[in-house]
């Protein structure tokens, strides 16, 4: 799942959740909370582990050089 996604959904239900307090509707802004709290900790979650993924060399690009063997400067 999309990791932008999750960070977003999880704000979004945390907003939603505290619109819900405040109107009185204290089941939907307990559900909205849980909802979010689970979102937020699968983000958490899947940017953790994909740190620590390693890729095999011959699948990493061979663009990062040009033909001389220095290294191509990149924007971002």
């Amino acid at each position: 799942m999309n990791p932008q996604f999750l960070f977003n959904s999880s704000l979004a239900l945390f907003t939603a959740g505290l619109i819900f307090f405040f109107k009185g509707l204290i089941p939907l802004g307990i559900g909205s909370f849980c909802i979010a709290l689970g979102s937020a900790v699968i983000w958490l979650m899947s940017g953790l582990f994909e740190k620590f993924e390693s890729t095999p060399p011959e699948i990493e690009s061979l663009d990062d050089k040009d033909e001389e063997g220095k290294g191509v400067l990149k924007p971002f």
